[in-house]
Formats: structure tokens, C-alpha cells, sequence
């Protein structure tokens, strides 16, 4: 299952059986006719190759060429290698000397070690909810599960993806904590390469469904015990279970 050897597939060039309204990293007619700022047009080029991470159409460990993004997106060469840059400040994409970029890998250990991680912080994140005694902060929380059940109703495997990214997003912004949310952009880049790794490997939106659910109906009780239960099941049981698919993993 190592993906770096298995596809030869790059950033500018579809997957065998992408549709044509899935392919290649392509931008909007109507923005290419709206002059864009240099920070939208690198925001474009983060988003289309997110895109394509989200969807399966590039694996991990798969290499990133920048003289194929800036043709594939029509941006200029500067601004299709900032936005390499900032991903790979954020951790989707890995730089090796000699060798260029690639989409970070999926490893056994390091699936775990961010499980453990993400049970602290949203562990630490819920109880700052809890302690809001205004109600406010759970309010947003409440705000954001509604929003997850919507979008969620669809099996859009992209929609279904930014609304799981969104909705533990929601949990970090309910708490207002402002060390959660400038460490996000990195928690979020490790979560959108396994949760797409997931997607593609296992897909089953209904189980996602149940195990978030589960998780707010735990949160709305208040007992730390129940939550954090609903945590483990959550994320490490999950990262466990993808643990074994991963490549390089024991049999």
C-alpha cells in the first residue's frame, strides 16, 4: 500500500477514472476573469491541490511539481511556490532535499502520536465550553453540530470531508482559546491527509455520522468520563483501526 510507489500519478495529471469535472486542479471561469490579489491566487492553488488530497486523486507520499501547477492553474511560477511553501509550513506536503515536495506520508506511529495529541487538545477545548457558565461557548458548539448534520445529509465525499474538518474545527473556536486556534492550521493538515486517506480507503459516512453524534451527546452531558470515552472511540479507536490499513503497517 505505499502510494509513493504505487502511483506515478502527479499534481497536473488525473487519476485513471477521474471524471472530468473531478480533474485536474483546474480553476473557476469566472475567477479567472476577476482580477485576484496575489494572496487569492495562492489561496486558489492551496485549495485545488487540497482538493485533490481530499479526494484520492493525490496520495500520500506522492511528489508535488511545481512547473505543473503553474500550467495546470495558470498562475506564475512565484505564486504557485508560496503556496507550496505555506503547505509545507502546515504540514500537508513534506520537502526533501535534492527530491522536491510530496504530500505527507501515512505512517503507523505517527497516526497515533496526533490521535494522542487530539484527545488532549479536545479534551482541554470541551472542558473550556463546559466551564462557560453564559452558555455562549456551547451555543457555538451547537451552532457547528447543526451545520455538520446538514451537510452531512449529502454523500459528497468532498462536503462530507470539510464537514468533519469544520465541525472539530468548531469544537477549537467554541472554546475560544486563542493557542488552539493559531495551531489549528497545522491539526488541520495532518486531519485532512488522514481523514483522506480514510475516506478513500474505508468510506462510511453513516459510521461517521454515529461516532460524532455520540461524541455531542457526551459533551451535552457534562461528565468528563462519558467524554472522554466518546473522544477515544472518536479518535484513537479510529487511528488504531487506520493504523493497521497504513502503508508499512504489521499484518
Amino acid at each position: 500500500m505505499d502510494s509513493s510507489k504505487s502511483t506515478k500519478n502527479t499534481v497536473g495529471r488525473p487519476t485513471a477514472g477521474t471524471s472530468a469535472s473531478q480533474a485536474p486542479l483546474d480553476s473557476s471561469s469566472s475567477a479567472a476573469r476577476t482580477p485576484a490579489s496575489n494572496t487569492e491566487r495562492r489561496q486558489r492553488v492551496v485549495d485545488a491541490i487540497k482538493r485533490r488530497i481530499i479526494l484520492g486523486e493525490i496520495r500520500p507520499g506522492q511528489r508535488i511539481i511545481e512547473a505543473e501547477i503553474t500550467s495546470s492553474l495558470d498562475v506564475s511560477r512565484p505564486t504557485a511556490r508560496e503556496a507550496l511553501n505555506q503547505m509545507a509550513r502546515d504540514g500537508f506536503l513534506i520537502q526533501e532535499a535534492y527530491r522536491g515536495l510530496r504530500v505527507a506520508d501515512i505512517e503507523a506511529d505517527s497516526l497515533l502520536e496526533i490521535a494522542r495529541v487530539r484527545v488532549a487538545l479536545d479534551t482541554e477545548a470541551i472542558s473550556e465550553i463546559l466551564a462557560d457558565q453564559s452558555g455562549q461557548r456551547m451555543a457555538v458548539l451547537e451552532a457547528a453540530w447543526r451545520k455538520f448534520e446538514k451537510a452531512t445529509a449529502g454523500s459528497d465525499p468532498l462536503a462530507l470531508h470539510e464537514a468533519h474538518v469544520e465541525f472539530d474545527r468548531g469544537i477549537w473556536e467554541a472554546a475560544d482559546n486563542y493557542l488552539l486556534m493559531r495551531i489549528w492550521p497545522v491539526m488541520e493538515a495532518q486531519m485532512t491527509i488522514v481523514l483522506a486517506y480514510d475516506q478513500f480507503t474505508r468510506t462510511n459516512p453513516a459510521r461517521a455520522h454515529a461516532i460524532h453524534a455520540a461524541l455531542m451527546r457526551a459533551i451535552r452531558t457534562g461528565d468528563p468520563a462519558q467524554i472522554r470515552t466518546a473522544l477515544d472511540v472518536h479518535t484513537m479507536d479510529s487511528a488504531q483501526e487506520l493504523a493497521l490499513l497504513a502503508p508499512g503497517s504489521a499484518e
